[in-house]
């Protein structure tokens, strides 16, 4: 099972939840005008440069339209970004122990990154937390959950 925090800058400075619910309701139509998104259009290409001059060892991959992925070099630990036109979504496995740590570790840091760099906010759907820039706490609940649900998903 695949993990997903959701990373998006408001163009009010602030996410809300029902900025986020408008996000998973219309978030895929193309219908909608540009003074309902509760979020920035982002250039993903200019993101995706930043992102790589701040880990240089991310390999860019072409996604969908304009969108780009960039993957952690160590496949092992399964870590994507996948930049697209109003955000960006960080990817990685369920695992447990100190290996969740570690992986947690290394996404907040992009994280908080994004955060200081671009104005972005996180949503984690697992647990239902929006958070300005993560912190150590999020990091530990978010090992909790993997931890507990880990056992439930190789049944």
């Amino acid at each position: 099972m695949i993990y997903e925090i959701h990373l998006y800058a408001p163009k009010t400075g602030k996410l809300t939840p029902s900025m986020v619910e408008w996000l998973f309701q219309h978030g895929q139509s193309t219908d909608q005008p540009e003074a309902f998104w509760p979020v920035r259009k982002i250039n993903t290409l200019g993101l995706a440069r930043v992102l790589i001059a701040f880990d240089r060892s991310l390999i860019p991959v072409k996604g969908a339209g304009k969108d780009v992925e960039l993957i952690y070099p160590m496949e092992e630990l399964g870590i994507r970004l996948y930049v697209h036109e109003r955000g960006v979504i960080i990817t990685f496995p369920f695992m447990g122990s100190m290996l969740a740590q570690i992986v947690l570790r290394i996404i907040y840091t992009y994280i908080r990154f994004l955060f200081d760099k671009a104005g972005f906010w996180s949503y984690d759907p697992q647990l239902n937390v929006l958070s300005y820039a993560d912190d150590f706490r999020s990091i530990d609940e978010t090992a909790a959950l993997m931890e507990a649900w880990l056992p439930k998903l190789l049944e």
